[in-house]
């Protein structure tokens, strides 16, 4: 497929495409109408993450021997909390600190894949086909398991480098937002996806930050609902995500 943006050719030899200018206020109505329309799989979506999430991080801090040196001064929390705060500094620069983080980031690496498949639930959604629960797992079939995998893990180590300074993981997450959808629609590699997102970015920016922002505050709405409704409400980031990208980039077939 060959595709277009809001503002700007991708290629200058296509046709000059406009998105209709609905504004703001159509992109939150249809991304609560995809939220709606996919609450069950959202469901199933959020208990599958956080599920395996948890299962996860407690044998990765077992497996390394975290645990046990956390209930070594697990007292101190009460006692000392200065003292127990230098001594977590002093576990964190272990060897086994260090191998925990790097298995920690090929956990997140290997679940967030399910994230592709709710951006296939979405498109049957809007073409009205018949939606089943294993397009859940639409970013683990064939090639696709090692595509996500490798870009969710190359993300988690960008952006942990990038958070140490003010605003750089910020502008991460901004700059790689639409690269899962135009990976998985467009068959985009990363780089092209990340340069795509840039040029909606500049032409598009204020609307973006304003849907991301409302899709944040909806999201942790949820905690209120006595933390139940979080998983709920979480899954709304990707209605949001997926309604931006078909605003905001023309797919277009070859001929």
């Amino acid at each position: 497929m060959s595709y277009k943006f809001r503002g700007k050719d991708v290629f200058l030899n296509m046709q000059n495409y406009q998105q209709p200018e609905n504004g703001l206020s159509f992109i939150l109505r249809q991304a609560f109408f995809y939220w709606n329309k996919a609450l069950l799989y959202h469901l199933v979506f959020s208990l599958l993450y956080f599920t395996l999430f948890m299962a996860g991080y407690f044998y990765l801090v077992q497996y390394f021997g975290l645990w046990d040196e956390f209930m070594k001064y697990r007292d101190l929390v009460q006692t000392d909390l200065p003292t127990f705060n230098k001594k977590m500094e002093e576990i964190a620069k272990t060897p086994q600190a260090a191998n925990f983080t790097l298995a920690f980031f090929g956990l997140i690496a290997l679940l967030n894949p399910l994230n592709v498949g709710l951006y296939k639930i979405y498109r049957k959604i809007e073409l009205k086909e018949p939606v089943f629960f294993n397009d859940l797992f639409a970013g683990y079939q064939g090639s696709d398991f090692f595509r996500f995998v490798g870009f969710y893990l190359f993300w988690m180590i960008i952006f942990t480098y990038a958070n140490a300074f003010l605003f750089l993981g910020v502008a991460w997450i901004f700059l790689t937002l639409f690269c899962v959808p135009l990976m998985f629609f467009l068959n985009v590699k990363i780089f092209k996806a990340i340069g795509l997102t840039w040029q909606v970015l500049r032409y598009n920016f204020s609307t973006v930050v304003i849907a991301m922002v409302v899709a944040l505050l909806f999201s942790l709405s949820g905690i209120l609902l006595c933390g139940i409704g979080f998983v709920l409400t979480f899954p709304f980031f990707n209605s949001m995500i997926y309604v931006l990208y078909r605003y905001l980039y023309k797919e277009v077939e070859e001929n």
